[in-house]
């Protein structure tokens, strides 16, 4: 299961892909790390710092900003996903974790970025609704 949007107020923007992204989908997080200055990339390592949550499905640039992805930025979004491994417990309500490697999921067994808030359970279904905090750099 990917982040699916739930409700919530969107803030949608345009980020230009590194050159080294895979194919970007619908639902998938996107980061800075790993990729050139001022493009952005799949989240494909747990505990990367995430920049938001892919709204367009868009496949991968021979060259640095061929293409661009619709991102939405907003910490109001609200979304259901799943954790990347294990069980999901009431415990793990109102608490921080880090996108799970694959950028699709939520590793529930770690917090360095912190940048997923979980809001609520499913523990029947093993989802969480949760919110993204995005991580911004500091300008040069």
């Amino acid at each position: 299961m990917s982040f699916e949007y739930m409700y919530g107020p969107r803030k949608i923007i345009e980020l230009p892909l590194d050159s080294t992204s895979a194919d970007i989908t619908v639902g998938l997080m996107l980061t800075a790390a790993g990729a050139t200055d001022g493009y952005f990339k799949e989240v494909d390592g747990s505990g990367e710092a995430v920049t938001g949550v892919a709204v367009s499905k868009v496949s991968s640039p021979a060259t640095d900003g061929a293409a661009t992805v619709k991102v939405d930025v907003s910490p109001a979004s609200v979304y259901r996903v799943s954790p990347d491994a294990g069980n999901i417990a009431v415990t793990d309500a109102m608490n921080t974790a880090d996108v799970g490697a694959d950028g699709l999921t939520v590793n529930i067994d770690a917090s360095a970025t912190d940048d997923i808030q979980i809001l609520s359970v499913d523990v029947d279904a093993n989802t969480m609704a949760v919110s993204i905090v995005p991580t911004f750099s500091g300008v040069a």
